[in-house]
């Protein structure tokens, strides 16, 4: 594995070294005409990568990057005015620095607040900063003093080398990041922001990073605009402007650097077609905003990322991308390991919940065992999600108490019982599919996890190589997945719900053998809810029955399915 991650390094490098000396000979060789467009591919190509960070990457709608660029310009034509000869390379970091201040701020303000609400409060700020611009305007322009760059970067081709050492500088220091576990964070929130917090993600402050990234390189974007025009105006950051550079990144899939390259392109080159054949320029948002619509309706991503998918899928395709729960393999045994009386690792006393005066749960009482597989049943409806929820912390107005070992939960958020080893799965899939097996895997761990323990969990679950992509897995495969996600970050007790939908007959029971035995191999308890009771056999020592928010019936597995009371509600079966 290291030798191919050394090959794809040494790949990598040389691609980007040649990408480069072709940009120099491109500044060198070309008109001057041909190398301010190319600057301004550049310049809009780091708008277009910010929002790909933030909208393609963590999921937020944003509509004001080009209000973060003008931040970043007024700033430059500021600090020009009243800052004479410093060199121009520092001016336009600082435009970013700032920027990405300005985009935090927003970022936190708006931690609690998501989907089309969140876009409605962006393109308000983006209003806002647009009338202001338009009473006050930008420095030196009262006066006539535009911004020139210092030297060398006065002359077009240093301009032109300029931006494109920013974008690819940026470009890289988001690579490094997207790969750590707080760049995972951001794919982790895109997929479920409830399945980020489960992981442990602090999900208001990720989600306020990926702000501030992308207004930090709008805000770069804008500094280098204001040495490139002198002067500017507000015409260039309005609303529209910042939907349109929305619909760019969106069309050309601005999360990988090739579509922000491309989102340049489009930006730079389609306005100066229609130029050239008189045609109105109002067409270019028209144009990208169909291409935008149709990338969405396909929900398969932009230009780039679609031919990206199209490589991984062409590289993978001799590839085990699916789990190998060969009956056996792991476990050599069948059947949930005996339980006998212990220590509990998971009490639950008089738990109770209710939506909008309709009681769910009510009084519920539940104790795991250490070192127990302990099955929660019932029809749908009875409250079984719900009261994982609860001990979760994604309910916290319940009634009752909840108990991990000798510390009270009641009080403590969703990422703060993560850290004390609760675990849990969902009852619909939530594997982050725009990341690799191995990536999440190591999300999964967090700072619990080692690489022995993630070796160890892939082999008892049959996983896949840890270069496939989690999107080129099925459904049950993902719900594997997911389960392996719980064991690598050495929880207490993992709560897994429902983790055999999606498999034959032959893999859920292969996989109720290796949920037996999770506690010895993992050390660690199991509430397992599922309605398949022949996994239930297999998997769990112990059963308690839930009906309509009630435990009607708690022991174990064997004299708890074999109620004739239990048969009758929940199996379909009469009583004889």
């Amino acid at each position: 594995m290291r030798a191919i991650d050394g090959r794809r390094l040494l790949r990598h490098g040389l691609a980007w070294v040649l990408f480069a000396v072709g940009l120099l000979a491109l500044g060198l060789l070309l008109p001057i005409y041909w190398v301010y467009l190319l600057s301004t591919v550049a310049v809009s190509g780091l708008v277009a990568r910010g929002i790909g960070l933030v909208t393609n990457r963590t999921g937020i709608i944003t509509l004001c990057q080009m209000s973060f660029a003008a931040v970043g310009g007024w700033i430059v034509s500021w600090l020009a005015l009243h800052w004479p000869g410093a060199p121009f390379p520092l001016l336009v970091i600082l435009a970013g620095v700032v920027a990405a201040a300005v985009g935090m701020l927003i970022g936190l303000a708006t931690a609690r607040i998501r989907g089309v609400e969140l876009a409605v409060v962006t393109l308000g700020f983006a209003a806002a900063l647009d009338l202001v611009l338009r009473q006050g305007s930008f420095p030196g322009v009262g006066s006539g003093t535009p911004v020139i760059p210092s030297a060398p970067f006065n002359d077009p081709r240093w301009f032109f080398a300029l931006a494109w050492v920013l974008l690819i500088l940026l470009q890289l220091g988001l690579s490094l990041l997207e790969r750590t576990p707080h760049g995972l964070g951001w794919a982790a929130v895109q997929s479920s922001e409830r399945a980020a917090a489960a992981l442990g993600v602090r999900v208001g402050v990720t989600k306020a990073t990926a702000f501030a990234l992308g207004a930090m390189l709008a805000g770069t974007s804008g500094g280098l605009l204001a040495g490139q025009y002198g002067l500017l105006t507000p015409e260039v950051f309005t609303p529209m402007t910042s939907m349109v550079q929305l619909a760019t990144a969106v069309l050309c899939g601005a999360s990988l650097f090739g579509g922000a390259v491309l989102a340049g392109v489009f930006s730079a080159f389609i306005p100066e077609l229609l130029r050239r054949f008189g045609l109105p320029l109002d067409l270019t948002g028209a144009l990208l905003a169909l291409g935008a619509f149709d990338a969405l309706r396909r929900g398969t991503g932009g230009l780039v990322e679609r031919l990206h998918a199209l490589f991984q899928d062409r590289e993978f395709r001799a590839t085990r991308v699916g789990c190998d729960l060969t009956p056996g393999l792991a476990t050599g045994r069948s059947g949930p390991l005996p339980s006998g009386p212990t220590e509990p690792c998971l009490s639950i006393t008089g738990l109770s919940v209710s939506f909008e005066g309709q009681s769910v749960l009510e009084g519920v009482d539940l104790v795991v065992a250490r070192g127990e597989v302990h099955a929660l049943v019932g029809p749908n409806g009875a409250g079984k999600s719900t009261l994982v929820d609860a001990v979760t912390g994604f309910l916290p107005g319940h009634g009752g108490t909840v108990q991990l070992e000798e510390q009270r939960l009641d009080q403590l958020s969703v990422r703060a019982r993560s850290q004390l080893g609760v675990r849990r799965t969902f009852q619909h899939i939530r594997a982050i599919e725009s990341i690799t097996v191995g990536d999440y895997l190591r999300f999964a761990a967090g700072s619990a996890g080692s690489s022995e323990r993630i070796a160890k969990v892939s082999t008892f679950l049959g996983l896949p190589d840890g270069r496939v992509p989690v999107r080129l897995m099925d459904a049950g495969s993902r719900r594997v997945l997911e389960v392996a996600g719980v064991l690598v970050a050495s929880p207490r007790i993992a709560l897994l719900d429902e983790p055999a939908a999606g498999l034959s007959e032959t893999e859920s029971l292969a996989l109720a053998e290796r949920v037996a035995r999770i506690p010895e191999e993992f050390g660690c308890a199991v509430l397992l809810i599922e309605h398949d009771m022949g996994f239930v056999r297999a998997a769990a020592a112990c059963t308690s029955v839930l009906d309509e928010g009630h435990v009607i019936s708690s022991g174990s597995t064997e004299t708890v399915l074999d109620d004739p009371l239990v048969i009758a509600a929940y199996l379909g079966q009469e009583v004889a």
